[in-house]
């Protein structure tokens, strides 16, 4: 039978995450924990447990306390659990952190949870990913996700409002280490029907991942992107979101994260692309999408290093009026591309070509789109025409969560992710 607990609104921690962590972590062995309407304060991540949903009422919003920062007086060490501050008065026990310097950045930051305070050295429940030195203006800065799963298995949050509090909180947290939702080496999250408005960096980042879904959530006015799937993350769901007027990209596949969908999510006023596509982001599944009115291209095929996105298919989506501020095409495939697939869109394109290609492609299909109004012609296609077929690949390669090989995710230390449930 169903555990269900109920956040209690009195007593010690009311109206603060502490309340709410405290019936997660007694439903730790599986159960459902119930946050009634109402603002909660957030001084620290919200943690996820294994088998754990939480979930919330029309109203119920997790909102960020504004940070506090001091300088780091002491040389720290990689792999160590303390820290020297000059202001330790300003922290608390319980209280999330995020340790950096001027030569960190990305997995090199350490967000961690303050466990004790032994006068100016506070105690975290985390080592440091890095060394980090006074001479590098190093620092601590109480930002963090408001809502975490790390290392955990079949946990998802539902019915919640995610407020990253922009216009008070000045420091914005890298994707790497955090977003307004959190999800780091986990299998089987889901995020549904969530709102994640005002965070000062991504809304939500998940990194070295399996089995993520996200789905029916609302996405918009944070610093950085909507959606960040990164750092090898593979076999994920993006379904029915909307995501806009965010500062960076509205999706932003990372790095070597592959076989995913993204279908029918609405994307629109970003600032930079609605889609970006990157170094070694392979085998997905991009459908049924409205993108709209970027700062940059609708898709963007970002420029490889060595190998790029391959084997991805574009299919039955809604462009039009992106490349507001850049970008040479509602659709950019970059030099080096492979077997991309573009067929059953619909393109409106207002200042720029419908669709680019760059020298050295190859394998590219695209064929039955409708440009501006009308059947696509082979002069909808600017650049290297000459490097595509217009007409339906003999056979394109399977795509998405269920075509994950079986060591797939060999690079995450899974050798067997066994069978897909998304």
């Amino acid at each position: 039978m169903t555990q269900t607990i109920q956040v209690q609104m009195d007593g010690e921690g009311a109206g603060t995450n502490a309340a709410i962590q405290r019936a997660v972590d007694t439903a730790v062995n599986g159960g459902v924990v119930e946050i009634p309407d109402g603002e909660y304060l957030m001084h620290n991540a919200l943690h996820l447990r294994s088998g754990v949903c939480v979930v919330g009422e029309a109203g119920t919003v997790l909102k960020k306390t504004p940070s506090v920062s001091s300088r780091i007086i002491d040389y720290l060490g990689y792999g160590h659990y303390e820290l020297t501050v000059n202001d330790p008065a300003l922290f608390r026990v319980g209280m999330g952190i995020h340790v950096i310097d001027d030569h960190a950045a990305g997995f090199y930051t350490t967000v961690a949870t303050i466990v004790g305070i032994a006068g100016e050295r506070l105690l975290l429940d985390r080592p440091l990913n890095h060394d980090y030195s006074p001479a590098a203006n190093a620092r601590a800065i109480s930002v963090f996700p408001l809502v975490e799963a790390d290392n955990i298995t079949g946990a998802s949050i539902e019915n919640l409002c995610i407020d990253g509090n922009k216009d008070q909180e000045t420091f914005e947290l890298n994707g790497c280490r955090g977003g307004g939702i959190f999800i780091y080496q986990s299998r089987r999250i889901t995020a549904r029907n969530v709102e994640v408005r005002n965070y000062r960096g991504d809304a939500i980042s998940f990194q070295q991942n399996i089995d993520v879904t996200i789905d029916l959530c609302h996405i918009h006015h944070n610093t950085g992107g909507g959606m960040h799937p990164g750092s090898g993350s593979v076999r994920y769901l993006l379904k029915d979101n909307r995501i806009h007027d965010n500062g960076g990209n509205g999706i932003f596949y990372c790095l070597r994260t592959t076989h995913s969908i993204c279908r029918d999510n609405l994307i629109e006023n970003n600032r930079l692309a609605g889609i970006s596509i990157g170094e070694r982001d392979t085998d997905h599944l991009v459908a049924g999408n409205t993108i709209r009115g970027q700062g940059g291209p609708g898709v963007s095929f970002r420029l490889p290093a060595r190998r790029s996105g391959d084997r991805v298919h574009l299919q039955a989506n809604t462009l039009g009026g992106n490349c507001r501020n850049e970008g040479a095409a509602e659709i950019e495939i970059a030099p080096g591309l492979r077997q991309i697939h573009v067929t059953g869109n619909t393109i409106a394109p207002v200042k720029v070509p419908a669709i680019s290609v760059g020298d050295g492609c190859a394998e590219i299909y695209i064929h039955d789109n409708l440009i501006a109004g009308r059947p696509q012609h082979d002069e909808d296609v600017a650049g290297r025409r000459d490097l595509v077929q217009f007409m339906p690949p003999n056979q394109f390669p399977p795509l998405g969560p269920s075509a994950l090989p079986a060591d797939g995710a060999r690079h995450l230390n899974v050798d067997h992710p066994g069978p897909c449930e998304l």
